[in-house]
């Protein structure tokens, strides 16, 4: 058991930031790159039930172009984190939803909504997950 002298120690590390930053803590556990584009290759593996996985900035380069490779650079940091990438056509209409449940780490769930029009759109999202999350794509799509 720690005593109070070290578990004030442990309070001011928290304080200053290292302890949250060295284990990742401080960073979001998804958010959206809706400025990242990915190039067409992408529907040719990803779908909106199952999205690709990318694990390191080799992985990407398959499906982003130079210039949106080096955003993406600048976003992830591959070491604690990972990128999904949803894909797919349909209505105009449709929408792909994130929900956050609050435990730690923390839970993520996609659910899939298909839009009423007859418009088919090509549909793509990127989102950045911090690597000690679970996650869930929408099913039965």
């Amino acid at each position: 058991m720690l005593g109070r002298e070290s578990n004030l120690i442990v309070f001011e590390r928290i304080l200053n930031g290292t302890t949250l930053q060295s284990c990742g803590l401080m960073l979001n556990p998804i958010k959206q790159l809706a400025d990242v584009q990915a190039n067409q290759k992408v529907f040719e593996n990803a779908t909106v039930s199952n999205p690709l996985v990318l694990r390191s900035i080799v992985d990407a380069a398959k499906h982003f172009d130079e210039a949106e490779l080096a955003k993406l650079k600048q976003s992830v940091d591959f070491e604690k984190q990972f990128v999904l990438v949803f894909a797919w056509q349909g209505s105009g209409q449709d929408k792909l939803d994130v929900s956050v449940l609050e435990s730690y780490p923390e839970q993520i769930r996609f659910s899939y909504e298909r839009g009423l029009t007859r418009d088919v759109r090509s549909h793509v999202q990127v989102y950045v997950l911090r690597s000690n999350v679970t996650w869930r794509a929408p099913g039965g799509v």
